[in-house]
């Protein structure tokens, strides 16, 4: 017989019920955390305003995973799966660097640097081909001598002239740059933060990253090793 009621048993079904729930939230907790983040295919969350998306970056889950591009924060995909500099498979953690904008992926802190020194030399090896900034329906041509940068970011070019065009007015043709203190991928206007440094126009997200640039800009101005 029960000697305290329906209540009390009402009352012991209710603490059971929400033990049970809260356990079954801190599994759920604990899968996603040992999960990581969920893979996220191309488009997903393309209008984000901020540009920066739950789950990246990763590698492309279509991919084959031996074979597997890499999608990074601003959701641009790799041009590679095979670092041009160690030729080991990419890691979508290491900040790629963006050519005519689109990110080259690399293995590992010091490949970044490496590649800077020579980017012609290994785009050429990776036979990518990448339009003009300019005029997007010719090639750019991989050479020194057309080559342009902006921050940390490299462009190629298909003439001469198309490089002279760029430079007379670089925030026209640019599109995204990488901020080089925090690497945010952002679109720079006439209004954005901008110092010149070695003969170089440097574009700021933001004035906090200016003066970190600006109080050490030796650290910043170029992907140095281990960065």
């Amino acid at each position: 017989m029960n000697r305290h009621g329906p209540h009390s048993t009402s009352g012991r079904m209710h603490r059971t019920f929400l033990a049970v729930t809260a356990l079954a939230g801190v599994a759920m907790a604990l899968a996603t955390f040992w999960s990581g983040p969920r893979p996220v295919a191309a488009g997903d969350d393309a209008d984000d305003p901020e540009g920066v998306h739950i789950g990246l970056p990763a590698y492309v889950p279509d991919d084959p995973p031996a074979n597997a591009r890499a999608m990074y924060s601003d959701s641009s995909i790799s041009l590679n799966t095979i670092c041009p500099v160690r030729k080991a498979k990419i890691d979508p953690l290491r900040d790629p660097v963006y050519v005519n904008g689109r990110p080259v992926g690399f293995c590992c802190h010091p490949c970044p640097s490496i590649f800077s020194y020579d980017p012609e030399r290994y785009l050429r090896e990776m036979k990518v081909s990448l339009p003009c900034p300019v005029h997007p329906a010719r090639r750019a041509i991989l050479d020194s001598s057309l080559r342009a940068k902006i921050n940390q970011d490299f462009f190629f070019f298909s003439s001469r002239a198309a490089l002279k065009r760029f430079l007379r007015d670089p925030l026209r043709y640019c599109g995204k740059l990488t901020d080089p203190v925090d690497r945010v991928r952002f679109r720079p206007t006439k209004e954005s933060p901008h110092v010149v440094f070695r003969g170089r126009d440097y574009y700021f997200a933001d004035g906090s990253t200016l003066a970190k640039f600006q109080a050490d800009p030796e650290r910043y101005y170029e992907r140095l090793a281990g960065s």
